[in-house]
């Protein structure tokens, strides 16, 4: 079905590579008006001429630090000021290390924590209050494997999407019943500059696939299909779900 998502104000951050960047393409070849931010201006500026050429791209390049809540607040109401509303946020930024637990050192753990759970905290609740208002909105965030099994040397990650999928959760029993739903996608492994080191190594891509009832990596386009069904309005009775688009990983035990 062409154009689920005409009409859509839609805010990524993070939205200027890897899956960020898929779901905002995905979202602009859906007909939403889609606001791409990350921290960079020149990944911000060179998305936006991206999106533009396919679609219905907001042309105002704005960075945010999803770990600055002065920052999120500055986007939110500029946003709001032009376009009046935000219907849906795509909540991606991320961080990634892979050390052994025993190596992490307290400055690696809090960027961790602090980018990806806190900053998709920071994200949601300033959004978020701005749906309350309107009694509509959609939040998509991302979790990960992660948020579900440990994955070998990815401690601080792993805890802090553990904590994305619980958040989602808790402001879903919250949130739904006064309009404001939140879900989360929970990603395989799919290759990005994020996971780059990590998959660098052969042995361990070949246990992912292994592991993978699919056998393969995901490609970051084919998340575009859950993210779009959450930010549509076909998705008005789920809230509180975390998704996996996986190839399997989660299903399989491996027996």
């Amino acid at each position: 079905m062409a154009h689920r998502l005409s009409e859509k104000v839609i805010l990524v951050i993070g939205g200027t590579s890897g899956i960020g960047k898929a779901l905002s393409i995905g979202f602009v070849k859906e007909g939403a008006t889609v606001i791409t931010t990350s921290r960079s201006m020149e990944k911000v500026s060179a998305t936006i001429n991206e999106l533009k050429a396919m679609g219905n791209c907001w042309d105002e390049p704005l960075t945010t630090d999803i770990t600055s809540a002065e920052q999120v607040e500055r986007t939110c109401t500029h946003i709001i000021g032009e376009k009046k509303r935000i219907d849906v946020l795509a909540c991606v930024a991320g961080i990634y290390i892979k050390k052994p637990a025993e190596d992490i050192s307290l400055e690696e753990w809090h960027t961790v924590i602090n980018t990806n759970l806190t900053g998709t905290f920071i994200a949601n609740q300033i959004v978020g209050r701005a749906m309350l208002s309107r009694e509509k909105g959609s939040i998509i965030n991302i979790g990960s494997l992660g948020s579900a099994v440990a994955l070998s040397q990815t401690m601080p990650y792993c805890v802090s999407k553990s904590g994305v999928a619980m958040l989602t959760q808790c402001l879903s029993s919250e949130w739904c019943s006064r309009g404001v739903r939140v879900n989360a996608l929970l990603p395989g492994v799919f290759p990005t500059e994020l996971n780059k080191k990590a998959l660098s190594d052969p042995k361990r891509v070949e246990n992912i696939i292994r592991h993978t009832p699919m056998r393969r990596l995901g490609a970051v386009e084919e998340l575009c299909g859950a993210a779009t069904f959450l930010a549509s309005d076909e998705s008005s009775f789920v809230s509180g779900t975390a998704i996996p688009v996986d190839g399997g990983f989660l299903a399989f035990s491996g027996f």
